[in-house]
């Protein structure tokens, strides 16, 4: 018996009845939901109306009723007074509130000033008023009195409490709103939603005076907004609602129950089809199963079908075939078995000898493999020990002379700041016509290579038109193989290997140049950091001047040189006044600038043989060689003044003296001390002096300031 997973012809046949049954049930249910929902609503909304209008109804009686009982009350003999009114209006009517009104009345403005409209006019006024901090509004009458300075004044509030028992009378919500659109009060917080109606709701409403809208926020409600006029001249807007609730639950059952039935209807008639649909179907399904167990290689497998099917004629014809085909299938196979047998040998031969051959290439490559490898080993060996950038060039000569046998070799380096290639070193070539050579970036072939830091190979340079012969000082020809040296994505230079003939390096060849131009950039920067590192080991990072290491070295050898052809020297103590003040204020960063800034003066401003450096923090020290006690205390003066006189910036806000100024002790050697210890000592002893007696000045140490032995770090 077929089914849906083994016949998927049954499938595509019922697949669109099934579609279209379902189709003609959603259109009956979602038809026969919208006819009665809209019922529904048309119904809701006669109710709506009519409670509308009876709500309209009783608040303009209402209305009217309380102008009716003012009017009464103006007119109360003369022996009633008004205080007895208010008391039988509070007991009668509590939630109405009467008052007696003159100028000396305790009322808020909005009512004054009604109040004294009705005086001024002697006409009775009605209005819908505000009290702010009763969160209330109220509909209030205002009535002249007997007395010509006194009014009656009737407030009637309009709350929830109101609202709430006329809308139980009519089974609805009801809300009202200002003119400019805002919500007065509610008889219910359901309704409360919505506190201010649009400017297009409400110029909708005054175009058709009767608007019905559906959901309150997320609630499902229908409500009838239409204008209502109260207090006078006052327009304002009833809303009236109702809730969809049980609308919605009626509607959902009606939908769901006759779902149910359309669907029930539907799976009967699906399944009495279903059934007809297989008795038909049968045959057909063992005609194709027949077919599958042929694709898998069953050939004499058959169909079998009764004589009263549709299908016989069909299965008689196949069965016929199916024969047929199984005699072609046995020759075929015969021929196909010695043809293999033939194309296999053929195909294991051919395979032989391709194996053979990528053995042979795969060796050529591994010697020339093992060639470039041996040769860069020598290369990174011999590279990496020179430190010394002369001693490493002419190994760099060597190592390409003896692997590329090139007859001339030139090396360039990038000069960073001049964007230049300045040429460093030749062989083959005379020094003279390279000496002060330099190209700038993507300037002939070296410029080129720095600017892209690819390489060129200039198979023949006398007809390449990139070829500039060295700026004219220089005739070339042959090839050129300019490689670049780069090292992390940065140019390091550029090496232009050459020779006589023409296109004479081969791809093994570049590869063994590019090799050896990468090592060599690597080379070159370790011998620069080299440099840089014992530059770095004697010098300030920060200001660029001596560091204490390097002027106990130079200390050291200048009072040897002293006592050895009895000369003298002095000694210079610099502290900057109030540092730690500016560095409080404005922070190390402008401190450093700072220290940077009084670094440079003090370099600008002293000899060439004379040695600054930095002691500590914002102290300095300088060394005067053969300088004695005036000398050095003109040039402490110098330096005071020439500080002075200059410029930092936030100087005024955090120096006590609105600028920045510095201290400087000097000391003497022999005249003041023979120990250099001790000479440092003086020198420090002095500064502090200084620093007691005022600071911005220089002194040269005395005898008498011995007596005051206070480390410098005391005082700033």
């Amino acid at each position: 018996m077929p089914n849906f997973t083994t016949f998927p012809l049954l499938r595509h046949l019922l697949r669109p009845l099934i579609i279209l049954l379902l189709i003609l049930a959603g259109t009956s249910v979602i038809g026969s939901s919208l006819l009665l929902h809209n019922s529904l609503i048309d119904g809701v909304d006669l109710q709506l109306d009519h409670a509308q209008q009876m709500v309209y109804h009783d608040l303009k009686q209402r209305e009217n009723r309380l102008a009716e009982l003012l009017s009464l009350l103006a007119q109360k003999p003369e022996e009633i007074t008004t205080a007895d009114l208010e008391k039988e209006i509070q007991t009668s009517q509590p939630h109405l509130n009467l008052q007696l009104y003159d100028t000396r009345n305790n009322l808020s403005d909005p009512l004054r000033s009604l109040a004294d409209s009705v005086i001024q006019s002697g006409i009775a006024l009605r209005h819908i008023t505000f009290d702010s901090s009763k969160d209330l509004h109220s509909l209030t009458f205002i009535q002249p009195a007997a007395s010509p300075r006194d009014v009656l004044l009737l407030q009637s509030p309009i709350d929830q409490k109101l609202l709430k028992t006329i809308a139980d009378r009519y089974l609805c919500e009801l809300s009202l709103y200002s003119e400019e659109g805002r919500l007065m009060v509610s008889s219910s917080d359901l309704t409360k939603s919505i506190p201010k109606l649009s400017d297009t709701l409400m110029t909708r409403i005054a175009g058709s005076n009767n608007l019905y809208t559906s959901k309150i926020k997320n609630i499902d409600f229908r409500s009838l907004y239409t204008p209502l006029p109260l207090g006078g001249d006052g327009m304002f807007y009833l809303a009236t609602s109702k809730p969809l609730g049980n609308l919605n639950s009626l509607l959902l059952t009606h939908s769901w129950r006759l779902l149910l039935t359309v669907v029930l209807t539907l799976a009967i008639g699906a399944m009495i089809y279903y059934r007809l649909l297989l008795r038909t179907l049968t045959p057909l399904k063992n005609l194709l199963d027949t077919i599958h167990q042929i694709a898998q290689g069953n050939l004499s497998s058959r169909t079998e079908i009764s004589t009263n099917s549709h299908f016989h004629e069909l299965s008689s014809s196949f069965n016929q075939m199916l024969g047929q085909l199984e005699t072609l299938y046995e020759n075929r196979l015969e021929a196909e078995k010695s043809s293999v047998l033939n194309l296999e040998t053929l195909k294991y031969s051919s395979h032989l000898k391709k194996k053979n051959l990528e053995i042979e290439k795969v060796n050529i490559q591994l010697k020339e493999q093992y060639e470039e490898l041996s040769a860069l080993f020598m290369v990174s060996r011999s590279l990496t020990s020179a430190l010394d950038q002369n001693l490493l060039f002419e190994k760099v000569f060597n190592i390409l002379k003896d692997t590329l046998h090139c007859d001339r070799i030139v090396l360039l380096l990038y000069r960073q700041g001049s964007e230049s290639l300045e040429v460093i070193k030749t062989t083959g070539i005379d020094a003279g016509t390279s000496k002060g050579l330099s190209f700038n970036l993507g300037e002939g072939i070296s410029g080129l290579v720095a600017a892209s830091m690819k390489p060129i190979y200039s198979t023949d340079l006398s007809t390449d038109d990139r070829n500039l012969n060295y700026k004219g000082r220089w005739v070339s020809s042959g090839s050129l193989l300019s490689m670049p040296m780069v090292l992390q994505n940065r140019l390091i230079g550029v090496l232009n290997i050459h020779h006589q003939q023409v296109d004479a390096f081969n791809q093994v060849a570049q590869q063994m140049a590019q090799a050896i131009a990468d090592q060599t950039a690597i080379s070159i920067e370790n011998s620069r950091l080299y440099e840089k590192t014992r530059t770095l080991s004697a010098t300030d990072d920060l200001t660029g001047l001596a560091n204490r290491r390097q002027f106990q070295d130079y200390l050291q050898r200048e009072w040897a040189q002293a006592r050895r052809y009895h000369s003298h020297f002095s000694l210079l103590m610099i502290d900057i006044d109030h540092f730690k003040s500016y560095n409080d204020t404005h922070g190390h960063l402008k401190g450093d600038i700072v220290l940077k800034k009084v670094s440079a003066l003090l370099l600008q401003n002293t000899r060439g043989i004379d040695l600054v450096a930095r002691f500590g923090g914002d102290e300095f020290v300088i060394l005067l060689p053969k300088s004695d006690r005036e000398g050095s205390l003109s040039v402490a003066n110098k330096l005071c003044n020439c500080i002075d006189a200059e410029y930092f910036s936030g100087m005024e806000e955090s120096q006590g003296q609105k600028k920045l100024t510095v201290s400087i002790g000097a000391a003497t050697f022999p005249t003041d001390s023979t120990d250099i210890y001790g000479l440092l000592n003086m020198a420090d002893e002095a500064l502090y002096q200084v620093k007691r007696t005022g600071r911005n000045a220089a002194k040269v140490w005395s005898r008498e300031m011995s007596q005051h032995n206070h480390p410098i770090s005391q005082i700033n």
